[in-house]
């Protein structure tokens, strides 16, 4: 199949997407071209569509228009054409593309065959997709806290979006005592107490470091994890740690510089790891495989966090929706037809 042509969004301009027919390139050795049959929108996609701060408008990967499908990194599809020993025409896939390849936006995208894993063609798509952000939380979850977990430990999760979600229901796998869930969203911190929330913290009407003492007996959180990708949730978690505990931050900056409470965490001899991406350069992507295993057997549930589905041709409206968090949504997922 080549030249391929078909319908994409485009990012025309900061806050502009367009959704055109387009032609995908035809493979190179070591590419295949995939058919999507669903993606879905990344808090980091919002970021940098909107690309309101000037740390976003700095990084762009790609001048503008950017490359049709651009920034869409969360997918699942068939192969139509390989130029792959790895993959044939037929097989399903979950594509886990790094910035090069990010193309997800789109009815067809020519990704690396490094950058993806089969998927069974038993389960729901929407479920299998969930594999590509669980895949960056196991990854992330590595670099905050790679030992094993002492017993009665707590932690706290700041941002119970998708990711937010997924890093509580980990956390608990993992052997965390006590989860705290903090948000913004009351729907939000629902969907958190039905996954197994211990407590949960609507701000800004609600201290988050006084639940957070009140759970541990005045300790703070053994480790206080930051999925929100705003400054404002870094704050609170910096509040929300304990002595000698860890902040984990995960969200992407929201411009160069932010406050950071010095003081405090000196005081509790806190430490702070970043983890942004690095899960797609792993070798053999165990991250992801490690989250296609752990939906699949059912330890992490993703069946609530898809709330709402939009065809490729409303992308925008998509896109507002994520930004706004209206409608109790935690994440959309975007179809092509």
């Amino acid at each position: 199949m080549s030249h391929v042509r078909g319908e994409a969004a485009v990012l025309v301009e900061p806050g502009r997407l367009e959704v055109a027919e387009v032609a995908f390139r035809e493979p190179a050795e070591g590419e295949v071209l995939v058919r999507n049959t669903v993606a879905a929108i990344c808090g980091s996609d919002v970021h940098r569509v909107r690309a309101e701060s000037p740390f976003f408008r700095d990084m762009r990967d790609h001048p503008y228009p950017c490359p049709a499908g651009y920034p869409g990194h969360e997918g699942v599809g068939e192969v139509v054409e390989s130029r792959s020993a790895r993959f044939s025409p037929g097989d399903l896939v979950l594509t886990v593309p790094n910035h090069a390849y990010m193309a997800s936006f789109a009815r067809y995208q020519t990704i690396a065959d490094r950058f993806l894993l089969p998927v069974k063609g038993t389960g729901a798509p929407t479920v299998q997709l969930m594999a590509q952000q669980l895949g960056t939380v196991v990854f992330a979850l590595k670099r905050f806290w790679p030992e094993p977990v002492p017993e009665g430990s707590t932690a706290a999760v700041v941002g119970v979006g998708s990711a937010g979600l997924l890093f509580q229901q980990l956390l608990k796998h993992r052997g965390f005592e006590k989860v705290v869930a903090v948000d913004l969203e009351p729907g939000r911190l629902a969907v958190a107490r039905s996954l197994g929330a211990d407590a949960t913290v609507h701000v800004p009407g609600q201290s988050a470091e006084e639940v957070v003492m009140e759970a541990t007996g005045g300790k703070g959180a053994d480790l206080v994890v930051e999925a929100a990708g705003t400054d404002g949730a870094r704050e609170h978690a910096m509040r929300m740690v304990g002595q000698h505990g860890r902040l984990g931050f995960f969200g992407m900056p929201e411009d160069y510089d932010m406050r950071i409470p010095y003081a405090h965490l000196f005081v509790r001899q806190a430490q702070l790891i970043t983890a942004v991406g690095g899960a797609q350069l792993e070798p053999g992507l165990p991250s992801f495989r490690t989250a296609l295993e752990l939906i699949g057997d059912g330890s992490i549930r993703v069946d609530d966090h898809i709330t709402h589905t939009f065809d490729i041709k409303n992308i925008a409206d998509a896109f507002d929706l994520a930004h706004n968090r209206q409608d109790d949504v935690v994440k959309i997922a975007l179809t092509f037809g």
